[in-house]
């Protein structure tokens, strides 16, 4: 997790497994960490302090200490964690549970500073000679790229997260662990209409119908984490065909041609059919965060809360290669 209250919140659902927050914590609201069982990153030496004021016998507080070994973000200086270490492993209550790094470049193979980075994090771990419970760098980049030495700590953790979409950062990547796709994102048609040639179709006017033709509504647009910037460049696959995405994309809403009406995919589509905006069959998550000038990880991050999700078994799915999570923008 990334922020206290969602590891409040996953308490709350009644998950049980050990959870590590990886942000930095308010040192005021460190006993919340404690109250819902959550482990802490200790990111700076005043954050340490925290924890030593708060901590209780009986009631440990879990602890990984943050490494920053070049990423520049959050994390205590290589030659500052020996004595924060020192001085938490000291302190009655407090659990010693983690020590972490980050790579800033590990999603480019065969990168020097991704290499300095796994150096300087090996000298802390050799320096502490195991005073900790676990030694964790390898996010799914570092897996990809680095390999066992990102993760040959004993023993180790592996924080995969883009990995548990079935993605990384590139489709070569991806194809190194064998990845597949795990999400969804569909929206259902709420209105078709032929235009005559001529017709501007959304805000500003800016696409106008070079001939006549049949135009989707689709219920999605970019409050639910379609990104705007697909306008005008983006396909979505509906009536078995890939069809693109014209005027600028909405709030709520965006719009595709269909072509001449008495066509396909014109002739098959209906009110109520389901789009794909993006998964396993096409188009990608990789192409939306092409059209839009983005990561893969923002796509799949940015699909608005307001979104139902469903869960899918993939060994009940009749498709094989399809999902964990499907998402669905509107019901008709």
């Amino acid at each position: 997790m990334a922020r206290l209250a969602e590891g409040i919140h996953l308490r709350e659902q009644g998950h049980t497994a050990r959870i590590l927050v990886l942000g930095a914590p308010s040192p005021a609201k460190v006993p919340h960490y404690v109250d819902h069982d959550l482990d802490l990153t200790v990111s700076s030496a005043d954050i340490a302090a925290a924890v030593v004021r708060h901590a209780r016998p009986g009631a440990p507080i879990r602890v990984h200490v943050k490494v920053d070994t070049g990423m520049g973000r959050l994390g205590l200086s290589p030659e500052d964690v020996s004595a924060v270490v020192s001085r938490l492993t000291q302190t009655s209550g407090v659990h010693l549970a983690g020590l972490w790094t980050h790579f800033a470049t590990a999603d480019a193979p065969g990168s020097a500073f991704a290499q300095t980075q796994l150096d300087r994090f090996q000298a802390v771990v050799e320096d502490l000679d195991g005073a900790v419970e676990h030694v964790h760098a390898a996010n799914t980049g570092a897996l990809l790229t680095i390999g066992e030495p990102a993760h040959d700590f004993s023993p180790s953790l592996i924080r995969s997260g883009i990995g548990l979409y079935g993605l990384a950062a590139t489709p070569e990547l991806s194809t190194r662990l064998n990845l597949r796709p795990a999400m969804q994102l569909t929206a259902r048609v709420t209105q078709l209409k032929t235009v005559p040639a001529g017709t501007p179709i959304s805000y500003g006017a800016r696409w106008q119908a070079p001939h006549r033709t049949r135009i989707a509504t689709l219920g999605a647009g970019y409050g639910d984490g379609y990104p705007r910037l697909c306008s005008g460049r983006a396909t979505v696959r509906l009536g078995g065909a890939g069809c693109p995405v014209v005027g600028t994309i909405c709030m709520d809403m965006c719009m595709v041609d269909l072509g001449p009406p008495d066509q396909s995919p014109a002739t098959r589509v209906e009110r109520g059919d389901e789009a794909i905006l993006f998964g396993p069959s096409g188009p990608t998550v990789y192409d939306v965060a092409q059209w839009s000038e983005t990561i893969p990880y923002e796509i799949c991050c940015g699909v608005s809360p307001r979104v139902p999700r469903r869960y899918v078994d993939p060994k009940e799915e009749s498709e094989s290669a399809l999902h964990a999570a499907q998402v669905s923008t509107s019901e008709v």
